[in-house]
């Protein structure tokens, strides 16, 4: 009998021990009302580089369309791309350049880049590119001697692994292990990881890794 009693307790509190865990274990699952922190590094991002991808690319050199698969180089890391007309400027018309390549995911995706006639100056993207895979000018975009070219490059804004509700969900970043005081200028959409980048305060100079720190939304993965 006091065997049978030994065991019954032995049961007894084996059984306890292990609710017990699986009470702490559903405290560690994420309710609607938590957040998640996530931290990222991104090593050594080289400065912003106006023909990184291309330099000098021929566009439309007639009135019909024209597309661009070979490049000098990618990006270096997941960010966003600048499109500069060079060349006889005086030729560009109005007209959207569309620039096709991967997320950070490997996921395929698309932005486009708007030009007003005789433009000379750079427009910026938005989306973070981790490779470009095909450049397309409408047939509109040049005329009389077709003499424009265009320079394809990487700009400041660094992409995220992950979706943010808000850009309110942003913490801090960090140059080389020291935090940054002056905020990061981010952006944040809560389901196309792309849009989520942040424009660090510190220079980069290809051998300075940064590290972020923000609230994902769980509403991107792989």
């Amino acid at each position: 009998m006091r065997f049978l009693s030994v065991i019954f307790f032995a049961l007894f509190f084996s059984v306890l021990a292990q609710a017990q865990s699986v009470r702490r274990l559903a405290q560690d699952v994420k309710l609607p009302t938590q957040g998640v922190i996530e931290q990222q590094t991104v090593t050594n991002p080289i400065a912003a580089s106006a023909t990184r991808i291309v330099t000098g690319a021929a566009g439309a050199t007639s009135a019909a369309e024209a597309s661009l698969t070979t490049f000098s180089a990618q990006p270096d890391v997941p960010r966003n791309l600048t499109i500069t007309p060079t060349g006889t400027t005086t030729d560009v018309e109005s007209c959207v350049v569309t620039v096709t390549g991967t997320n950070i995911f490997d996921k395929v995706i698309t932005e486009t880049f708007s030009f007003a006639a005789n433009a000379s100056t750079a427009t910026t993207g938005n989306k973070a590119f981790k490779t470009v895979t095909n450049v397309a000018w409408a047939a509109s975009c040049e005329s009389g001697s077709f003499g424009a070219t265009w320079n394809i490059g990487v700009g400041e804004k660094l992409g995220l692994k992950r979706c943010m509700a808000d850009a309110g969900g942003w913490l801090h970043s960090a140059r080389d292990g020291v935090k940054e005081t002056t905020a990061a200028t981010v952006a944040a959409s809560a389901t196309a990881v792309e849009s989520n980048t942040a424009d660090v305060n510190g220079t980069m100079d290809g051998s300075t890794a940064f590290k972020f720190w923000f609230i994902q939304n769980y509403g991107c993965f792989p």
